[in-house]
C-alpha cells in the first residue's frame, strides 16, 4: 500500500502522455544575453533569462511547435517537398514550409500556432510534474553510482558469460548434488564447481548451482567455494546474480569464513549500502555476523556521519540496512539511529523510506529511546498530521499498538486518531 501511493501517479501521467501529444524537440542556440527568446505560457522572466547563456533543447507538443503555414497531411501522401518535414511515428508526416529554418522565425509565440482544443494549463502543471518524477529519477541514478575511488562502475546488468552453462547441464548438477549426503554433494562440487566458482556465480544457472553447493556439501567445501570469491565481493555486490552467492556464504557458513566480504565493502560502504543489490548483503552481514568485528567496523562507518546516516535512513534502498541494524544491530549502534531520528523526527516520520525506519526503532530501541519518540509523536497536534499524512499514518497504526500508548485515550482526543483505528488495517 504504502509503495502503490508513490507509484501510481507516475504510470497514469505516462499512459495519457502517450496517448494524447505528439512530442517534438527543439532546439535554440543563444549567443547573447539580450536575445530575444521565446517565452512559453506560464514562464517567468526569471526562467528564461536563466536558460539564455546556454544552449536549449525542450520536449514540446508537436502542434506547439508548428508554424502557421504549416500543415500535418496522412502519412504516405505526396509532397512536393522532398525533405523539411519530419516522420511521426504516429503514421502522420508534418509537413514544413519551404523556406529554411532561418527564415521560418521562431523568435516569438506569435508565429506558432495552438492545436484546437488544447488544454496548454492542464498541460505546463502535468509538464512540472514530469520534470519533479524526472529530478527524482536522476537523483536516485546518481546515488547509486560510484563516487568513490576504487568503487566497481555501476553498468546496469553485468554481461555474463551465458555459455558456460545451459539448462540441461544445470539440471544435472543440481540433482547431482541432492541425490545423495554431505559427502556425496561434497565430491560433486569438488569435481564439478571448485576452480570456476565465479565464472557459475555471475550465470544465472550457475549461482543456482553455487548456492545449493553451499547448501548441501559439508563446511569444508563451502569454505572452499567461498575462498574464490574473495577478491570479488565488489563486483559479485552488483551483480544480479552473485549477489546470491553472497548471501548464501553469508547464510550458511561460519562468520569468520563470510568476515572477508565485510572486508572488502568497508572501503565503499556508504555506496554500497545504498546499492539495489549492495543492501541485501550488508543486511545479511547484520542479520548473521553482526557481532564479528569486521561487521562492527562496517556499520560504524555507515552511522560515523550523522548527516550520511540521515540519508541513510530516508535512501530507496538503504533504509533496509537501517531497519536490520535496529533489528538485529548492537544498542551502542540502536541508540545512534535514535539520536540520527529525533534530529527532524516529524519529517522523518512523513519520509517514504524513513518512517520504515521510525516504525522499526519504535519496536526495537532502548526503553528509553522508544519514550523518547512516542512522547514527542503522542502529543496532539504531531499524531493528528502524521494521521493524515501518506506515509506518517503507518507510524501512527504502529504508535497505536505500541505498549507506552493509550489509544482509546488518544481517539477520544484526536478525531484523525479514531479514523485511522476505525480502519480495516487497523482491524
Amino acid at each position: 500500500e504504502r509503495e502503490s501511493k508513490a507509484r501510481y501517479p507516475l504510470w497514469c501521467f505516462s499512459d495519457s502522455l502517450a496517448a494524447n501529444f505528439i512530442m517534438a524537440c527543439e532546439v535554440m542556440s543563444v549567443q547573447e544575453p539580450s536575445m530575444p527568446m521565446m517565452q512559453l505560457p506560464g514562464q517567468n522572466q526569471d526562467m528564461v533569462m536563466a536558460a539564455q547563456p546556454y544552449v536549449v533543447a525542450m520536449l514540446v507538443p508537436a502542434a506547439l511547435m508548428m508554424p502557421s503555414n504549416a500543415q500535418v497531411v496522412p502519412n504516405g501522401t505526396p509532397s512536393n517537398q522532398s525533405d523539411g518535414y519530419a516522420q511521426s511515428p504516429w503514421g502522420q508526416e508534418m509537413q514544413w514550409p519551404a523556406q529554411s529554418p532561418s527564415q521560418v522565425g521562431y523568435g516569438t509565440m506569435e508565429n506558432f500556432q495552438f492545436a484546437q482544443d488544447y488544454d496548454y494549463g492542464t498541460y505546463t502543471e502535468d509538464r512540472a510534474w514530469e520534470q519533479d518524477q524526472r529530478s527524482r529519477r536522476r537523483r536516485r541514478t546518481r546515488l547509486a553510482q560510484p563516487k568513490a575511488p576504487g568503487m566497481v562502475p555501476a553498468t546496469g546488468r553485468q554481461s555474463e558469460d551465458f555459455a558456460i552453462l545451459d539448462d540441461e547441464q544445470s539440471a544435472k548438477l543440481k540433482g547431482d548434488l541432492e541425490a545423495g549426503d554431505a559427502e556425496h554433494a561434497s565430491a560433486v562440487a569438488k569435481a564439478e564447481l571448485l576452480g570456476s566458482v565465479w565464472p557459475y556465480s555471475r550465470h544465472p544457472l550457475g549461482c543456482r548451482v553455487v548456492q545449493l553447493a553451499i547448501q548441501t556439501a559439508k563446511p569444508a567445501v563451502g569454505k572452499a567455494i567461498a575462498a574464490e570469491l574473495q577478491g570479488h565481493v565488489k563486483e559479485a555486490t552488483e551483480s544480479p546474480h552473485a549477489n546470491y552467492v553472497l548471501q548464501k556464504v553469508i547464510e550458511q557458513l561460519s562468520s569468520a569464513t563470510s568476515s572477508f566480504i565485510a572486508d572488502e565493502l568497508l572501503v565503499n560502504a556508504q555506496r554500497f549500502a545504498r546499492h539495489r543489490f549492495g543492501c541485501r548483503i550488508v543486511c545479511r552481514l547484520v542479520e548473521h555476523c553482526s557481532f564479528e568485528e569486521s561487521t562492527q567496523k562496517l556499520i560504524d562507518t555507515l552511522l560515523e556521519d550523522r548527516e550520511e546516516a540521515l540519508d541513510l535512513c530516508k535512501h530507496n534502498f538503504g533504509h533496509h540496512v537501517v531497519q536490520s541494524v535496529l533489528e538485529h544491530g548492537d544498542a551502542r549502534h540502536k541508540e545512534i539511529i535514535a539520536d540520527v531520528l529525533r534530529h527532524d523526527l516529524l519529517a522523518n516520520a512523513r519520509h517514504r523510506s524513513s518512517s520504515y525506519v521510525l516504525e522499526a526503532a519504535l519496536l526495537h530501541c532502548s526503553t528509553k529511546d522508544q519514550e523518547s519518540l512516542v512522547h514527542f509523536l503522542v502529543q496532539p497536534h504531531i499524531v493528528a498530521e502524521l494521521a493524515q499524512a501518506d506515509f506518517g499514518v503507518f507510524v501512527v497504526r504502529t504508535l497505536l499498538k505500541h505498549p507506552f500508548v493509550d489509544a482509546e485515550a488518544l481517539a477520544r482526543t484526536v478525531p484523525a486518531v479514531a479514523a485511522v483505528m476505525s480502519s480495516s488495517e487497523m482491524q
